[in-house]
């Protein structure tokens, strides 16, 4: 993750070069304000996806402290986050083999 916001951060100083070129050309350099803004794009998704990821990475570790309080586990934010339909479908699992055998109160 971040490796992605040093990424955004370059691509901010790319874009503010670009820009600048842009508006210093007498004529209005029309590669460097086409390259401004179609990188301006790229930027905005970017930082959306970011966003997401982060909103995400934060709500998996209260997801970890929930799964570990209620199971007595031992795992990280990192592993929620990266693995978490793994661990969802492990759970589930469990409960399908507890139900076919009947041991409910395991």
């Amino acid at each position: 993750m971040t490796g992605f916001l040093i990424g955004l951060l370059i691509g901010l100083a790319i874009e503010v070069i670009l820009i600048i070129i842009a508006s210093k050309s007498y004529n209005y350099d029309m590669p460097a304000s086409f390259f401004a803004m179609i990188f301006g794009i790229i930027l905005f998704v970017g930082v959306c996806v970011f966003g997401w990821l982060a909103f995400n990475y934060r709500a998996s570790e209260t997801k970890a402290s929930l799964i570990n309080r209620e199971y007595n586990t031992a795992y990280t934010t990192e592993e929620v986050f990266y693995a978490s339909d793994v661990i969802d479908t492990i759970r589930e699992l469990d409960r399908t083999r507890i139900e076919i055998n009947g041991n409910i109160g395991k």
